[in-house]
């Protein structure tokens, strides 16, 4: 009972934070771009998140192996609330990039401490449905944010925007006190002497984690281009794009966590990429409204399944146990360098031309899906 009720809020805080999260997504490229930002600047200040998230994970990792993984999703929740505020001024983009700097680091503690308590609250033979239903989390949350930032930001105003946001991450930050520390964390992983084992030497976690780099490229370049791209091409209500990429990550997530536990993860990797691929192919000749929603309907579903099975694969390989909340944080900052690449990596090709960048993008997840199919590691994940 007690675990079901951890699992529980886990799940609440994670659609809370994504829809904190997805509230900037069609709204910060605008909020940039009207005050003199071009192509470059949004794509850099968007990415500059998962920078930052990038370097604290490494550190919040270790931290969760050594401490647990409840105090570093508290950390994460209480400084995402905090940072928020600071978004109320504008002061300049060099001030701005230095307020997404600092949100990553609530990024950071959110991922790390909320995917190592699903883990340690979840077993093999239903790691996959409950990851599923975290991945459904965070696509309610991506439906719900950009929906409600899009209404904040056009109807209240940009300072609206970012008070709701601080309301709703704060609620999810209040949560986490609700949340019980397990009583035995006295494992041999915890303390701060234990040296967790290096990722770099598990060769199927480097698998997966580079496949999972290359798709996510996907969101940055959503996030930071789709918005412009789209009010380029005389499209005049974008934001239905993430609404139904969301609800098809949604249903998609849940639906491959569930039939990954049955069939196995390796089944729907590929199918996954296909779709994924096929949906950037489109982007890349948008030019209405029809391309846009089966666009994002395919990518929806694409991404939903390759991240969900991907992520319940982590556990499967870590060397041991104690090692999985490193392990997980070194897997999702291969994501948040996927989403670098996506929106600062190839920002310059936006700029010249939004049909090529697309189709860069595509061939990212080519080599992903060659990745995985050449390497697969089916050795000791095939039931993870």
């Amino acid at each position: 009972m007690t675990k079901n009720k951890e699992i529980v809020l886990v799940l609440l805080i994670t659609f809370l934070y994504h829809t904190m999260n997805q509230m900037f997504v069609p709204t910060l490229p605008l909020y940039i771009s009207d005050r003199g930002g071009g192509e470059v600047v949004v794509g850099g200040i968007v990415g500059l998140l998962s920078v930052g998230a990038i370097v604290a994970k490494a550190y919040l990792g270790k931290t969760a192996t050594r401490r647990s993984n409840l105090f570093v999703l508290r950390i994460g929740l209480v400084t995402a609330t905090l940072v928020l505020f600071l978004y109320q001024p504008f002061f300049g983009f060099a001030f701005l990039a230095l307020v997404r700097l600092l949100q990553s680091l609530g990024l950071g503690g959110f991922v790390v401490g909320a995917q190592g308590m699903l883990s340690d609250h979840t077993e093999r033979q239903n790691r996959g449905f409950f990851f599923g239903i975290f991945a459904a989390m965070i696509g309610l949350g991506m439906m719900a944010g950009p929906l409600l930032g899009s209404f904040l930001a056009e109807n209240l105003g940009y300072p609206m925007l970012f008070r709701g946001a601080t309301l709703v991450v704060g609620l999810a930050a209040a949560l986490s006190f609700m949340i019980k520390e397990k009583a035995n964390m006295s494992g041999p992983g915890m303390g701060r002497k234990y040296q967790p084992h290096s990722p770099w030497k598990n060769r199927e976690l480097l698998v997966l984690s580079g496949s999972m780099l290359v798709s996510a490229a996907v969101v940055g370049a959503t996030s930071s281009m789709l918005t412009l791209h789209a009010r380029a091409v005389g499209i005049a209500s974008p934001s239905l794009f993430f609404s139904l990429l969301a609800l098809a990550y949604t249903l998609s997530g849940a639906a491959c966590g569930h039939l990954s536990d049955r069939f196995g993860r390796h089944a729907l990797i590929i199918p996954g990429f296909g779709l994924l691929i096929l949906g950037l192919l489109l982007l890349a000749g948008l030019n209405g409204m029809t391309l846009l929603i089966l666009a994002a309907v395919l990518v929806g579903v694409g991404f939903g399944c390759v991240n969900t099975v991907l992520m319940a694969m982590v556990p499967g390989v870590s060397v041991n146990e104690v090692d999985t909340a490193n392990d997980l944080a070194f897997f999702s900052n291969a994501f948040d360098l996927g989403i670098v690449v996506g929106s600062m990596g190839l920002s310059w090709l936006a700029a010249k031309s939004y049909g090529l960048f697309w189709l860069a993008v595509a061939v990212l997840n080519v080599f992903g899906l060659l990745l995985y199919v050449r390497c697969n590691p089916k050795q000791r994940s095939a039931r993870a």
